[in-house]
């Protein structure tokens, strides 16, 4: 839903909101790429990676003083697309306590990280469902793509099902999960950055035509 008369400001932090989170996105995606092709870890790289995700997830959800949230600022969708930004963060920091680069990692900890990594998972696919589901129903974003998001975690969801239907049907199959792997990874890094590009264009868009999405700020 737009409206063409708004206050200037509300217009302006709205559009900045989507530009500020979608350039985030992009640079997370891009730095990830990076870093997965040099094949070693990078100092500070990991971090630099969450902090940049954490950021545009959090812009998204709650906007600029109060404009822009694709949420619409509703409690649920926004604390969805919180967690969803700032889980990556809480994990880097679980991970960096159990297994600092100068302990050998004792079976405990491989334990608990393997654990960790089984809650990483449900709990980011957890979050990033409510978040979408509320994206799409918050009329923030105009139709058709309310529904990017959800386009994009079917994307992202669709290799691990790939995965578990292999390892039920065919473990043996290994030779066709390795080839399957780089698409993967590929997957996960054009996702966010699709949805970062399509926040920079949605902005720029409504700035020509001058209509913005109805943005609630603290009600």
């Amino acid at each position: 839903m737009t409206i063409s008369r708004a206050p200037n400001r509300t217009v302006i932090d709205a559009r900045r909101a989507w530009v500020a989170g979608g350039i985030s996105l992009i640079a997370a995606s891009v730095i990830g790429l990076i870093f997965q092709s040099v094949g070693s870890p990078v100092p500070g790289g990991a971090i630099i990676e969450r902090a940049l995700f954490t950021a545009s997830m959090l812009v998204f959800a709650f906007g600029v003083r109060g404009s822009g949230s694709v949420t619409a600022r509703q409690p649920l969708g926004t604390i969805a697309l919180t967690l969803l930004g700032i889980w990556p963060l809480v994990m880097w920091v679980l991970q960096t306590a159990l297994l600092p680069n100068s302990v050998t990692p004792t079976h405990s900890i491989m334990s608990t990280l393997f654990a960790l990594g089984y809650v990483d998972s449900f709990l980011r696919f957890g979050a990033a469902l409510v978040a979408v589901v509320q994206i799409a129903r918050a009329g923030v974003v105009p139709p058709p793509w309310n529904w990017a998001p959800t386009w994009a975690l079917a994307a992202v969801a669709a290799p691990w099902v790939f995965d578990q239907i292999i390892a039920v049907g065919a473990p043996q199959s290994l030779d066709l999960f390795t080839a399957f792997m780089p698409v993967d990874g590929l997957i996960r890094i054009g996702a966010p950055m699709f949805l970062g590009v399509l926040a920079i264009v949605l902005a720029n868009l409504s700035a020509r035509t001058r209509t913005v999405p109805i943005f609630r700020s603290s009600d």
